[in-house]
């Protein structure tokens, strides 16, 4: 909703778009003159009757609460009625003529059916090349309108927040067919996304807040941003120098250790000092075995081993199925475990 109407010919051509409305019905009198286009159910109930010569529309009928809709067979009457159980107040029938009055109404405690008597198109008089007038009403009609009160009704609308009211739409929400044929689509990017603003600047408007002007920036720049370069530049140049001096120590044949990553001593930036003979001392990573040496690095590794060993051993005692690569690990057991009574480790 709303649902879109068109006419098309007999080989899928367009021939009209009668637009979008809240509609759900569509029928033709039976001499296809009028077209009724209305919207039942849950919807208001507006029919909307068009001359199908002309495509014009000829009048909106006001018909809520129908439950049934029927065209006379000489097509110049519309049979509405409220019907049991769909609603059990207010059942009856109304007769409206094709160009919009209402001239019969009979209500009922409980109608359950109601139709037209049928009759062949043949027998009746053909539908006149103008649309025919009204004839008076009846006398129903009249005590109806005493009796019931007419009560205003707004038109309902989409619901709006209070802080979008009284502004138009976002265009991101329409429907891809509004534009009616003919029109040429404008150029620009096409963007499946809902939010409005999608591709305004990379900024989204949020709907009945004031557009916030964009900032101005000065003409020098962030005086923040341009501190970051110049210590950019300068970080940039220092590292440039270590590496000529490291090349030179190279020459020489003095060692010369760099570390891959700058380390901030304090909270101000600056680089640590360097050691007396040249070395930058690096802390060691937690964690990391850049401090083991190899020995204590086998060591571990094998002990590792071995605690998995004792685990499998502990499922193989409670009954669990070991796989052939569990088996042979358990059995290098002996063997780990005479490594590291080579190494001084008692296990």
């Amino acid at each position: 909703m709303p649902a879109k109407t068109m006419l098309f010919d007999q080989r899928a051509r367009s021939l009209h778009d009668f637009g979008t409305a809240f509609c759900n019905f569509v029928s033709f009198n039976p001499q296809g003159r009028l077209l009724a286009i209305a919207g039942f159910g849950n919807l208001a109930g507006k029919v909307d009757i068009y001359d199908r010569r002309t495509l014009n529309k000829i009048t909106t009928i006001d018909a809520s609460n129908t439950s049934h809709c029927e065209w006379s067979p000489d097509g110049r009457f519309l049979l509405t009625a409220t019907l049991s159980p769909r609603l059990r107040v207010d059942n009856g029938i109304k007769i409206w003529h094709c160009t919009g009055p209402l001239v019969h109404v009979q209500l009922t405690d409980e109608l359950y059916q109601t139709s037209w008597r049928p009759a062949p198109v043949d027998v009746l008089p053909p539908f006149p090349q103008n649309v025919p007038q009204s004839p008076p009403p009846a006398s129903s009609v009249l005590q109806h309108a005493t009796v019931a009160k007419p009560t205003p009704t707004k038109p309902a609308g989409a619901y709006r927040p209070p802080g979008a009211r009284g502004i138009e739409a976002s265009a991101a929400y329409k429907r891809d067919d509004d534009t009616p044929s003919g029109h040429s689509t404008p150029n620009g990017r096409f963007s499946r996304s809902p939010v409005p603003g999608r591709f305004q600047n990379g900024r989204r408007h949020v709907p009945g807040a004031p557009t916030s002007p964009s900032p101005v920036r000065p003409a020098g720049g962030d005086p923040e941003k341009r501190g970051r370069k110049r210590k950019g530049a300068k970080d940039k140049e220092g590292g440039k120098k270590e590496g000529k001096e490291g090349k030179e120590g190279k020459a020489s044949g003095e060692a010369s250790v760099r570390p891959s990553l700058d380390i901030v001593v304090n909270g101000n930036g600056a680089a640590p000092e360097a050691v007396a003979n040249g070395a930058v001392s690096v802390p060691p990573t937690p964690g990391g075995e850049g401090g083991l040496d190899p020995i204590a690095k086998k060591v571990r590794n094998l002990t590792k081993k071995l605690k998995a060993i004792d685990e499998l051993k502990d499922k193989q005692k409670k009954g669990e199925r070991l796989e052939a690569t569990q088996l042979k690990k358990i059995d290098t057991e002996a063997e780990i475990r005479k490594e590291l009574a080579g190494l001084g480790i008692k296990s």
